[in-house]
């Protein structure tokens, strides 16, 4: 499981299910994670996985819907890119990697 194994790493492009879940969900339900992972993020640094397991369990969705958490991931991986998070590590690990708000305070 992606946020519980030290090992595993999420694929640099999304799978079938990926997509076909995040083109279901549209754009403003993908707005909405974008909006609970900021929310869930801290000015200090903090695992990537805590923040991605707080807004899934925010959200109501199951922590065993790996196809969701997945896509909780990209999306962070998403923030991160555009300047909304800081990151130190390989987000596509997200247990030994680290989030933080950014203090530019790029708005998404």
């Amino acid at each position: 499981m992606l946020l519980l194994d030290d090992w595993d790493e999420l694929s640099a492009s999304p799978d079938e299910e990926e997509t076909a879940l995040a083109m279901s969900l549209g754009a403003a339900a993908l707005d909405s994670i974008d909006a609970t992972l900021l929310k869930h993020a801290r000015h200090q640094w903090q695992k990537a996985a805590r923040v991605v397991l707080d807004a899934v369990e925010a959200g109501g969705f199951p922590l065993s819907d790996e196809t969701r958490v997945r896509v909780h991931v990209r999306r962070l991986i998403v923030l991160a890119e555009s300047g909304a998070l800081e990151s130190k590590g390989n987000l596509r690990k997200p247990r030994s990697s680290e989030v933080r708000l950014s203090e530019h305070g790029v708005a998404t």
